[in-house]
């Protein structure tokens, strides 16, 4: 992008909301490691939401995020509908599952538990980075600057066990920043 390009309001969006789901996505993988699992479910299903979110306000000038709610199942097929190479986009059920690690990790109900399979955090990460890859612009986010070793601690973060980064650099195009 040239320096003196204004980035459009949707862009600027996409952006601020990209930045809000990559906290949580940060979060997610963090607490996971730690095995925290009610938590890390909880943050990984907000930023799993954010993100699609985000990916629809780019994509979708009618989209209001209040309205959708956390109707997930509503926003993958509107994602499939309405977003650029979509059309397959799939997200593991059990995240949005009777809502329960939106709910259930916030507010205990009797006779539903979380279940979190070995495959979470494989999950997690290949469903952010699908999603980052419907948009186009991707520019000076919390995101590219972690993967150009901006925070270190953040890109350790993410880094661990994620089998998605390659993928997700390559996309992006940024390279890790030589250490001064």
């Amino acid at each position: 992008m040239a320096k003196n390009t204004m980035i459009s309001e949707t862009d600027r969006n996409y952006i601020i909301w990209q930045n809000r789901a990559f906290q949580y996505y940060l979060a997610a993988r963090l607490l996971r490691l730690n095995e925290q699992y009610s938590a890390a479910v909880f943050c990984g299903y907000q930023a799993i939401e954010s993100l699609m979110k985000a990916t629809l306000l780019y994509w979708d000038k009618c989209f209001v995020p209040e309205a959708a709610g956390h109707k997930m199942a509503g926003m993958i097929r509107t994602i499939r509908n309405k977003v650029n190479g979509a059309k397959h986009f799939e997200c593991p059920r059990y995240f949005y599952f009777e809502k329960r690690y939106q709910s259930v990790t916030r507010y205990p109900a009797k006779g539903k538990g979380i279940g979190v399979p070995s495959s979470f955090l494989g999950d997690l990460d290949r469903t952010f980075r699908v999603l980052v890859e419907f948009v186009p612009f991707q520019y000076n986010s919390l995101l590219v600057n972690t993967l150009k070793g901006e925070n270190r601690k953040d890109l350790q973060i993410l880094r661990r066990a994620n089998r998605e980064m390659r993928k997700l650099r390559r996309f992006l195009n940024v390279r890790l920043a030589k250490r001064a």
